[in-house]
């Protein structure tokens, strides 16, 4: 029988190993030198054993992931629709060359001008997903579709209606009205998305991984809340609901943030809602804005590549990664095809989508899933404690408290606490760089930033 080689080393313990790096400290400060001062005010230990699992409710938190199979994700490609000809050739391409699920942007048309027939020329609705991202009319879309394809279509619609909100301040007067008709209309095609709650108008204005789980979420409950008013039953608005999540470069954390969000959602529903066995919500990982740099550019392939993987480890249905340059000037095809090819190597060559859930019981991620879910949940509640996310808003809540975060990161930035590389270290202008503008904006509402801008601008 063969011996344990562990037995011949005598057990050890999370205190004994404190005191040996104390003593190797020779008088440095462990709690300075050694513990992470991480956003959200979360203090991560440099060492974490099975013991330090004890107070996580590990069984929770696993059941709020998918853990039934081996991961497996679309890589979408979005394409801004210009012209219906050039928009569907460049369709046809992303769905030749990897991705297998595609959005169309439609922030430059609108709705209803849009020749449908000519855009989704040799595609086929009930194989490859197609999404339409749309500031309006989500009814006319589907009836408009409803009369070309008449099978059973896979994509949806993405209308992110509060972040549309917090962004702009206008709000179509009967759009819950509208959804909830297209909800019903909808009935017989399972698999078509209409409702879209999505981070990146928090992320992209600087908030932190625990403000983008609790602001999403109170996102959510307004649409349960407006939708079960129009009698529409919670499980078809469960079933159609879009979630989107931005992914940035703190690795773990966004793996995290993302298991996190699963476990703070089934909770509500559980216990707020009374649904006995909550079904996992569809979620989509965007690679970030918020994180490029027009300063040496190519590093944000680099960026996007962690990112990715944060969103694949952490449990995405669907990967969007953007090209490089997109943040600054318009994608070229070099930009687009490097970006779609990141999610295929991933699968391809790192095999990720061969395990269940791969970071099931390390005794960091778990714990670090469970206090980034607790620090949301206590702002979810504050936040409905004022009377939901939209009066918070109204009140300036939401927007003092990203605006904080934003600051306490350039702050960092611009005194070097903080790397970014390429921008304020180990930095290598591969072209002529030209300023970004910035605008100060309406102060009442969210903007998109970009945090390098700082640097870029003061060169």
């Amino acid at each position: 029988m063969a011996s344990n080689l562990f037995d011949e080393f005598p057990k050890t313990t999370k205190e004994l190993w404190k005191k040996q790096a104390i003593k190797d400290l020779k008088g440095k400060d462990f709690e300075q030198t050694l513990v992470w001062q991480a956003e959200d005010q979360l203090a991560i230990e440099p060492y974490f054993v099975q013991d330090d699992l004890a107070h996580v409710p590990l069984a929770a938190l696993q059941q709020a992931q998918d853990t039934a199979s081996a991961r497996q994700w679309q890589n979408l490609e979005t394409i801004l629709l210009q012209d219906e000809a050039s928009a569907n050739a460049q369709a046809l391409e992303a769905l030749e060359r990897g991705a297998d699920a595609l959005v169309f942007d439609l922030q430059h048309r609108l709705v209803n001008e849009v020749d449908y027939k000519k855009l989704l020329h040799k595609i086929k609705l009930s194989e490859s997903p197609v999404f339409f991202k749309i500031q309006e009319n989500p009814l006319h879309l589907f009836q408009t579709l409803q009369t070309l394809i008449p099978y059973q279509m896979k994509g949806g619609m993405l209308l992110d209606v509060l972040g549309q909100w917090m962004q702009t301040g206008t709000i179509a007067p009967n759009i819950w009205d509208e959804l909830a008709q297209v909800l019903n209309e909808t009935a017989g095609h399972p698999q078509w998305k209409v409702l879209q709650v999505s981070s990146e108008v928090f992320h992209q204005a600087g908030g932190s991984a625990a403000q983008e789980i609790a602001f999403t979420l109170a996102n959510a409950l307004v649409y349960i809340d407006e939708l079960t008013e129009r009698q529409i039953e919670l499980s078809t608005i469960l079933a159609k609901l879009h979630i989107s999540l931005s992914v940035g470069t703190d690795y773990f954390t966004e793996i995290a943030k993302i298991r996190a969000f699963r476990y703070v959602w089934q909770q509500l529903l559980i216990q707020g809602y009374g649904v006995a066995n909550p079904p996992l919500p569809h979620i989509q990982a965007n690679t970030s804005f918020y994180y490029d740099a027009a300063l040496t550019p190519n590093t944000n392939m680099l960026r996007a590549t962690t990112e990715a993987m944060a969103g694949i480890i952490g449990g995405c249905d669907a990967l969007q990664v953007h090209a490089y340059n997109a943040a600054f000037e318009t994608p070229d095809h070099f930009g687009q095809r490097m970006a779609r090819n990141i999610s295929s190597i991933l699968k391809e060559e790192s095999y990720l989508d061969k395990v269940n859930d791969p970071s099931a019981g390390s005794y960091f991620i778990e714990n670090l899933t469970f206090a980034l879910a607790e620090k949301a949940l206590v702002l979810l509640q504050s936040i409905e404690a004022q009377g939901g996310i939209m009066k918070a808003f109204e009140q300036g809540t939401i927007q003092a408290i990203i605006a904080d975060n934003h600051a306490q990161r350039v702050n960092k930035l611009t005194t070097g606490s903080k790397i970014m590389v390429g921008v304020n270290k180990f930095r290598f202008d591969e072209k002529p760089f030209m300023a970004t503008p910035t605008s100060m904006g309406n102060a009442t509402l969210l903007s998109n930033n970009r945090l390098a801008t700082v640097i870029e601008n003061a060169s």
